[in-house]
């Protein structure tokens, strides 16, 4: 009982904080020094329809938008901007009364909305993690510091390549995904045995996939795969692909090591005097049942990511063959040095483990 009253009273208390730095965000306006105008009504001018070649119908809208300023020198006075947006909201955006947005002056005393004060949001946002997080009672502490050291690390890993060459992409990739997996499973399993069980599967795994990967792309002279449909035509087009696979690989590896790894771990304690042999075949068994959810993830993951390119491709004229060719062919490279990762992960991590844990004292 007493913890029950505990936890309650933690997350209580956490919906507080939330809804006071919430609050605080939304009026922090001061705290800026780009003008922000508080909206208070906005009405609609004119609607007109357009219709582009491929008989695609949209509508541009015109709208007063009133408020008063939040900040600077002009603060509380009153504003009027005319705002224009379609109603397909691609590349713009239709605002709404009590929303609160950053402006920058045009001409005498004509501004312009350059885009929404969104703070209070992602505080909230952020906020209603945290919540969950204490009702489902994670370890929030190693939780939020792996979290936070891994982004200074990528961080500085962003840094870096902006100093040095692009030909160097490959390797400080490596090198920030060996330190992402390290401080993950440190701050997580401790610096533990464990720890060095899951990120020896998880280096070993990965590396053997890569290879052998690049080894059958080089064998096949990337034949079908257009590297050239990276976004935005970055170069070097081959290292670009790799660094990603890598980060991607490297998470689903990462957590299905974890997972096979702890299920021996609770079977050791369960069952003192097992053997490495039915470890090893109890790693085995956990999987293969692994193996299918995580493939499909990856798969929903690569149809999520290109369905924009695919709606692009179709619409205007071009065939499916040809459409998943040159849309899907990246991701389904992806998705099949993932899927060798994910299979080549139940051995290795099944045997590692299961020499590790039998050698453990009853």
């Amino acid at each position: 009982m007493p913890i029950f009253k505990t936890s309650r009273f933690q997350i209580i208390a956490a919906i507080l904080v939330v809804l006071v730095l919430t609050t605080i965000t939304y009026f922090d306006a001061f705290m800026y020094k780009k003008p922000i105008v508080q909206i208070e009504q906005v009405t609609q001018k004119s609607k007109t329809k357009g219709t582009d070649e491929y008989k695609n119908t949209d509508y541009q809208v015109v709208q007063l938008v009133k408020g008063h300023f939040a900040n600077t020198a002009q603060k509380g006075k009153s504003v009027t901007i005319t705002n224009s947006y379609t109603q397909s909201q691609l590349t713009d955006e239709r605002y709404k009364p009590h929303q609160q947005v950053f402006v920058s002056k045009s001409a005498k005393n004509s501004y312009t909305i350059q885009s929404t004060k969104r703070d209070a949001i992602i505080v909230f946002a952020i906020g209603l993690v945290v919540i969950l997080l204490f009702c489902m009672k994670f370890t929030r502490g190693k939780l939020f510091a792996s979290v936070g050291i891994n982004l200074v690390i990528f961080y500085a890993f962003m840094q870096t390549l902006i100093k040095v060459k692009t030909s160097m992409l490959v390797v400080l990739t490596i090198i920030t995904s060996i330190l992402i997996a390290a401080v993950a499973l440190v701050i997580i399993l401790g610096p533990t045995q464990d720890a060095l069980m899951a990120f020896m599967s998880t280096f070993i795994a990965t590396s053997v996939a890569l290879l052998l990967s690049v080894w059958l792309l080089r064998l096949s002279g990337n034949s079908g795969i257009h590297f050239e449909m990276i976004e935005f035509d970055l170069q070097p087009y081959f290292g670009v692909f790799i660094s990603q696979v890598i980060f991607s690989v490297l998470g689903v590896i990462l957590d299905e090591t974890m997972d096979i790894s702890s299920s021996l771990i609770e079977m050791k304690q369960e069952v003192p005097d097992v053997d490495a042999k039915t470890l090893f075949k109890s790693g085995m068994a956990i999987g293969r049942e692994l193996v299918g959810p995580l493939i499909n993830i990856l798969l929903f993951i690569v149809f999520a990511e290109n369905l924009n390119l695919v709606m692009l491709y179709l619409t205007n004229g071009n065939s499916v063959g040809y459409t998943l060719d040159m849309t899907l062919s990246l991701g389904v490279t992806q998705l099949m040095i993932s899927a060798i990762g994910i299979v080549l992960t139940v051995p290795t991590t099944s045997f590692i483990a299961s020499q590790m844990v039998a050698r453990r004292a009853n």
